[in-house]
């Protein structure tokens, strides 16, 4: 895989380009606009709306077998063009606690997921911890959460990553589960001691590290080689509104660039920017798509000069 691949994540324009079905066409679109690796969205079919309900769909009821065979044009699309899939987005919640019969649906999913990924040759997925009012309680269901997942892990040979998290109390941003760089090296590296492995990582998203006021060259310095894969995007630092990077003015994309450059940060630059395709006309999603792309060009040039 290409170090520091420009990538970006697939919710926002390959279902308007008719996903899967369409591979052919939506990887040649993506390749053309500039980008080299993808963050696959394979949450799309089973979103926050549904796991709210405890709502299953048809999609992740199916087999495994079937499920691979739902995604091999994207498999065929992907090699042909050069795509490789750096990173994938699991369902979210995982776990529901008023309903045990669903999160052990969830589960099941989340096998699943990892079983795309290793078809897909996709190396890393993102599974997000859950946020409580109580500390303990909330470590005690993350730990529980993540413990179910290592023989996934092992077994499919995918990096499971926490991601830091925030809530929303009283109109009021506040950090989440994993928020902070100190409680997110405790997650994982005491879920690595316990698998035995390298299977837990993370996944730093800038956004949220801005809604809840972070130190991002830190909190990057800190996670160190733990840091497995990015999510970028911009907001206001009052919602989370996962915009096209570079465009507001609070979030600390210099402090972002100098904590990858201080740890050698040498995996891929995706961005996590699907508001920025639904604001504006469908017209102009390719003119968007090639700002987003050039801005990791940039990125990763800043990384690179600087590293000389």
């Amino acid at each position: 895989m290409k170090e520091l691949a420009i990538s970006v994540q697939t919710g926002g324009w390959i279902g308007a380009l008719g996903g899967e079905a369409n591979a052919a066409e939506s990887f040649k679109f993506i390749k053309d606009c500039g980008f080299e690796a993808l963050d696959y969205n394979i949450d799309s079919p089973l979103g926050w709306a549904m796991i709210s309900k405890s709502d299953k769909g048809d999609f992740y009821t199916k087999s495994i077998e079937e499920l691979l065979e739902h995604f091999a044009p994207a498999k065929e699309a992907m090699d042909k063009n050069g795509i490789f899939g750096a990173q994938a987005h699991a369902p979210f919640p995982l776990f529901c606690r008023s309903d045990a019969e669903y999160s052990e649906f969830l589960m099941e999913t989340m096998e699943k997921c990892l079983a795309i990924c290793q078809y897909l040759k996709i190396p890393a997925i993102v599974a997000h911890p859950c946020t409580y009012l109580d500390k303990e309680e909330e470590k005690a269901i993350n730990l529980a959460m993540y413990r179910r997942m290592m023989q996934f892990a092992g077994k499919y040979d995918v990096k499971i990553c926490l991601e830091n998290m925030w809530v929303k109390r009283c109109d009021h941003m506040m950090a989440g589960a994993c928020a902070t760089a100190e409680e997110t090296v405790w997650y994982i590296d005491q879920l690595n001691a316990e698998a035995g492995g390298d299977m837990f990582g993370y996944c730093f998203d800038l956004g949220h590290a801005n809604l809840c006021n972070m130190n991002v060259r830190e909190f990057v310095r800190t996670l160190g080689n733990r840091l497995t894969c990015l999510h970028l995007h911009d907001n206001d630092a009052v919602n989370d509104q996962h915009y096209a990077p570079m465009t507001q003015r609070k979030t600390d994309w210099d402090g972002l660039i100098a904590g990858l450059r201080d740890i050698n940060y040498r995996g891929a630059v995706n961005f996590e920017t699907f508001g920025a395709l639904t604001n504006y006309p469908a017209e102009l999603r390719p003119l968007m798509l090639k700002y987003i792309a050039g801005v990791g060009e940039y990125i990763r040039n800043k990384i690179l000069e600087e590293a000389k």
